[in-house]
């Protein structure tokens, strides 16, 4: 099966028929279209290049689309399992859209130094689930039902931008009403920004300056391009690029001293309008070329060609249950080539293993013996274990444990949203009130089996008088330890904002700050704090 990458841009659509995979690609066919943006007219070159190169080829997509939301963010360093729900949580607050409205994909950039403190960035990509929809949609009424990829055509370049390039490398893609300024640092995308002064800039400057009509003007800027007969015209369209380009640098080169942008490559449609590149080129600090294409594809058509070069390499904004259906069409695939590869080999294993067979019953059936030993034993200790701990004992322990779990749940979610900025806590410490009251008998300090039998509801204990006893207290008794960061002058003034939003939380109260002490830390100035409070359980 041949694939077939696609380029949706913004006033054209081109693809490339290739087969093979990896580098190890050849170009079968090619072709552009004319695109005006509408939906109709895509399902409409979608039904011609299936005409052309037939349906029963795999589709991978890249887009040019303000549809499509390019956002980085950072995170506390975590575990990988820990990552999922603090990414999700972080991308609801740098969003207009639920989340759930999205398909989405999130590109760990790697480590950065944010303040003194290290933290992982993060490269968030997606998109509205209604636009993933109408494009999958266009392409299935094509014809297509080999549809593996939908992407952001940012990160296509990278796999031909020369590996032993030093520093950063930034991509510059004048395409016809976008420009697209994609940063990257060792294959990753650290950056991407999308401006609107493109290559129709330079044709409806020129309009409005002339009698020309679209077509005459777009035809004098693809012949003769910024030349010295109408620059004054077309000199506003050019500084605002170049100055957005040279602003775009300053921001990345600010954000990451140690990669610094050394190579700056042009690719797009305006790439190729007469006099551009040698007056850009011209305003340029980095060293600046044009994309070098590869041998058997021109340039225009590098986005297609390396769509389908490695797929899995790129964020894919198909839909989860679309993704879920392509994968396991591709397990079914491979489980027939192997096993009609396997079958031959395990039928002259079996030979060899049928005469070892009746040795490991044997062996079997002793540890089978062995194992009965164990559980009879264990049944005994469980036994003696849970008879040694009376009901009322455990179910106040329990209680307590429960109440202490939600109540930290609790806590944990008020100080991860209300936290102000550059207050880190490094410890968490609370115990009940009614905690000294509750009598631990030694038998119930012993160690409790891991399944607790089922206990009744008990009624209230009574004193000796006969009156039930009071309710345990619903307080905790709280310690917060942790740091302030922040510029000296305003370190009190976030300490303060601290105490502030402890004591509107509604469940701390009674806060206290029982220590206050500037010191440094890797030479910057510090509060270091402890707070007690009492926090009310969970039955708030």
């Amino acid at each position: 099966m041949d694939t077939i990458g696609i380029d949706i841009g913004t006033v054209s659509i081109k693809y490339v028929r290739c087969s093979g995979k990896g580098t190890k690609i050849t170009v079968v066919s090619k072709g552009e279209y004319a695109y005006s943006g509408d939906i109709t007219d895509l399902e409409v070159i979608f039904s011609e290049i299936a005409a052309s190169e037939g349906t029963n080829n795999e589709i991978v997509a890249g887009i040019t689309s303000e549809d499509i939301v390019k956002k980085t963010f950072t995170i506390p360093i975590l575990p990988k399992k820990e990552q999922k729900e603090v990414l999700n949580w972080s991308t609801t607050k740098i969003l207009s859209v639920p989340l759930e409205d999205m398909v989405y994909e999130h590109v760990m950039l790697g480590e950065v130094d944010e303040k003194g403190v290290k933290k992982e960035e993060v490269l968030f990509v997606g998109a509205r689930k209604q636009y993933a929809n109408t494009i999958l949609a266009a392409l299935r009424h094509a014809g297509f039902r080999h549809i593996s990829l939908i992407t952001d055509i940012a990160f296509t370049y990278f796999q031909v931008i020369e590996e032993e390039i030093k520093g950063s490398v930034a991509l510059i893609d004048v395409g016809g009403r976008r420009t697209g300024i994609f940063i990257f640092d060792a294959k990753n995308l650290m950056f991407a920004r999308e401006i609107l002064t493109a290559s129709e800039s330079f044709t409806d400057s020129l309009m409005s300056a002339t009698d020309y009509s679209y077509d005459n003007a777009a035809k004098y800027i693809r012949e003769k391009g910024l030349n010295d007969e109408f620059y004054d015209v077309l000199r506003m369209p050019f500084e605002r690029l170049e100055g957005e380009i040279q602003r775009t640098f300053s921001v990345y080169n600010q954000r990451y001293p140690d990669k610094q942008i050394t190579k700056v490559f042009l690719a797009g449609r305006g790439a190729k309008i007469p006099q551009f590149f040698e007056r850009l080129k011209e305003t340029m600090i980095e060293e600046t070329d044009y994309l070098p294409a590869p041998r058997e594809i021109e340039v225009e058509f590098i986005p297609a060609y390396t769509l389908c070069m490695d797929g899995d390499i790129y964020p894919n904004l198909l839909p989860e249950e679309v993704k879920a259906s392509g994968k396991e069409q591709s397990y079914v695939r491979w489980l027939k080539i192997g096993s009609a590869i396997i079958f031959p080999v395990l039928l002259f294993l079996s030979l060899g293993l049928f005469g070892s067979l009746n040795k490991a019953n044997i062996t079997l059936s002793i540890e089978k013996a062995n194992l009965a030993k164990k559980q009879d034993g264990i049944k005994k200790l469980s036994a003696m274990t849970a008879s040694s701990v009376s009901q009322s004992e455990l179910s106040i322990i329990r209680s307590e444990a429960l109440k202490k779990d939600v109540t930290f749940i609790t806590l944990i979610k008020f100080l991860s949203s209300k936290l102000p900025r550059d207050v880190y806590v490094k410890s968490i410490d609370f115990v009940s009130e009614a905690q000294a009251g509750v009598s631990a008998t030694p038998a119930a300090q012993q160690a409790l089996p891991k399944v607790a039998p089922q206990i009744a509801p008990q009624a209230p204990a009574k004193t000796q008088k006969g009156e039930p006893q009071k309710p345990a207290s619903k307080n905790y008794n709280l310690t917060l330890k942790g740091y302030i960061l922040g510029e000296p002058e305003t370190l009190e003034l976030t300490m303060f904002d601290f105490i502030i939003a402890l004591k509107k939380s509604g469940f701390i109260r009674n806060v206290e700050v029982t220590s206050n002490t500037f010191r440094e830390m890797k030479g910057r100035k510090v509060i270091e704090f402890s707070v007690n409070a009492k926090v009310l359980n969970y039955e708030i």
